[in-house]
């Protein structure tokens, strides 16, 4: 890993100060399943990516990033809540190898837990030590972040029933699943740390941008990546039909005839249950092999991953405004790691 094994040092350090901030806020106590399962997630230990970004935007701007504390828990209660959402929605049974929520305590349950985890953002909000003018235009964030989630979500669901979406729904799409939050906490560290309208902006463009990338370069790993490091089959967002930068890319590019082609196997495996065990078939894999082929003809591959890249620079070009500092850098090389990286 080289020059990032610092950065992650630092990553793992900064989540452990997170983490008592999350437990804090939620203990253990009456009803017990449904502070259980609140806790599954946060407990499983997350890398806590989102959190790191708030508290190094907030020295990157000058502040203290003590006062970052309740702010990151926040987002991280976000992101926790989404995912419990959303494997309801997705009906998956393992997140991050364990049980997910509603496979231990039920979907009623877990409905639950992800809404006392949402609550809990505010509540961290609530607690933050900075002034009441900073609180409101945090909750102002953390509010157009939940709604830009439910929207990207939305819009996710929407494209499952479509043969074809373009780059631009794509995107506007991913900005939400996955942009919003990573610009929502640099922008939330940075208006904790600093009152400059500049320095804000330039780290709410950072995040968004980040947070695109981020998404992109997964769909790019899916198809490229060595199996063993990536943790699950090669190519299975093909098989399960996902609409990926890649694949809008592909169909505004290609013929009739290849497009048909692509389509006997995209999605073939959508919603089967059995679809992860079919992966390990030679005859899936081989049909799998052949839709890369043809996303590589056209160059849809390469595209994508040179969009994240160069998402990734303007990111860090953007920061250039800042003054430099280690917790800048460190913003700096988690970006280009996101899209260096083979897992």
């Amino acid at each position: 890993m080289g020059k990032h094994d610092d950065l992650f040092g630092r990553i793992r350090a900064k989540a452990r100060d997170v983490d008592e901030v999350i437990l804090e806020l939620i203990p253990e106590k009456e009803p017990v399943d449904l502070y259980r399962a609140a806790r599954h997630y946060p407990l499983a230990g997350g890398k806590r990516v989102r959190p790191f970004v708030v508290l190094r935007a907030a020295e990157a701007v000058g502040g203290d990033p003590e006062k970052a504390l309740y702010p990151a828990a926040s987002v991280e209660f976000i992101h926790n809540y989404s995912l419990v959402h959303d494997d309801i929605m997705d009906m998956d049974e393992l997140r991050r190898g364990r049980p997910t929520v509603h496979k231990l305590w039920g979907v009623n349950m877990a409905i639950l837990a992800g809404d006392l985890l949402f609550s809990k953002a505010f509540e961290a909000i609530a607690r933050a030590e900075v002034s009441p003018e900073k609180k409101a235009r945090i909750l102002d964030v953390l509010v157009r972040t939940s709604n830009m989630l439910c929207e990207g979500q939305a819009l996710d669901i929407e494209f499952e029933t479509r043969k074809e979406v373009t780059v631009d729904e794509y995107l506007r799409m991913i900005a939400g699943k996955t942009g919003a939050l990573f610009q929502g906490s640099a922008e939330i560290g940075a208006i904790v740390g600093t009152d400059n309208e500049e320095y804000i902006q330039a780290l709410s463009k950072w995040g968004m941008n980040v947070g695109v990338a981020f998404q992109i370069w997964d769909d790019v790993l899916d198809l490229i990546a060595d199996e063993e490091k990536l943790g699950k089959p090669v190519g299975s967002d093909i098989r399960k039909g996902k609409k990926t930068l890649i694949v809008s890319h592909f169909f505004q590019n290609a013929s009739d005839e290849d497009k048909a082609e692509f389509l006997k196997v995209f999605g073939k495996y959508a919603g089967d249950v059995k679809g992860d065990a079919l992966i390990h078939d030679e005859e899936v894999k081989e049909e799998v092999a052949k839709a890369i082929e043809l996303l590589k003809k056209y160059g849809s591959i390469d595209y994508a991953a040179e969009y994240a890249k160069n998402l990734v620079r303007e990111a860090n070009e953007a920061l250039k405004i800042l003054p430099e500092s280690e917790a800048r850098r460190d913003l700096e090389l988690l970006a280009e790691f996101l899209v260096e990286r083979e897992f």
